[in-house]
């Protein structure tokens, strides 16, 4: 019995040393992918890893949110996708991730490849004043940390109801100079002055 006992701990502690070192081998493995381009993934559901980069193309396995991939090159031919070719396993594989809303946090790609975008969830924006107005609500996706923001703010006086509206247009522009903008409704518990907004049929649609 004392020899069972002996002989299991000793189970235990080989399962564990085992584990471990396969811990630290994997962190050391994925600390030196990042040191290059690469991609974490983000999407909630499996993305199918294939031997091409299209949907028709044999599936070889999938990757999970959390996972990181060397990348080894990527496919701009899709109008929907872009498709990176990753060091999967023992082997190379493509993954498909939507240009409009990524699958994948794209880091130290060295082409800026896409569009950046602002997204926001609230329909409307409060602050006290003009002054007071800053980016902390908004979520930007873009593949780069290199971008800037700016806003131009938009008045109008709704006809039916001779009431004071406000428009704030964010523009995101990338290192790329690649650029989109983004309308938002704003309030303001103190309006600003005339000299501070624009006339709203400046704004172009």
């Amino acid at each position: 019995m004392k020899k069972l006992g002996i002989f299991i701990v000793v189970v235990i502690i080989g399962v564990c040393a085992y584990f471990g070192i396969k811990q630290v081998m994997e962190n050391k493995r994925i600390e030196e992918i990042k040191k290059g381009w690469y991609v974490e993934i983000t999407y909630k559901e499996p993305i199918k890893v294939r031997d091409n980069y299209n949907t028709k193309g044999k599936e070889i396995g999938t990757v999970n949110k959390g996972e990181v991939y060397k990348v080894l090159e990527v496919n701009l031919d899709s109008n929907i996708y872009y498709w990176y070719k990753i060091e999967y396993k023992n082997t190379t594989g493509w993954i498909a991730s939507k240009k409009k809303s990524p699958w994948v946090n794209d880091v130290n790609n060295p082409t800026d490849i896409a569009t950046p975008e602002i997204k926001f969830k609230s329909d409307v924006y409060k602050v006290r004043s003009i002054d007071d107005i800053n980016y902390k609500h908004l979520t930007v996706v873009e593949d780069t940390d290199k971008y800037t923001i700016t806003h131009k703010v938009y008045h109008e006086v709704k006809p039916s109801e001779f009431i004071d509206q406000y428009w704030i247009v964010y523009t995101i522009t990338d290192g790329a100079g690649k650029s989109s903008s983004k309308t938002q409704k704003i309030e303001f518990d103190i309006n600003p002055s005339e000299d501070e907004v624009l006339d709203f049929s400046e704004f172009k649609r």
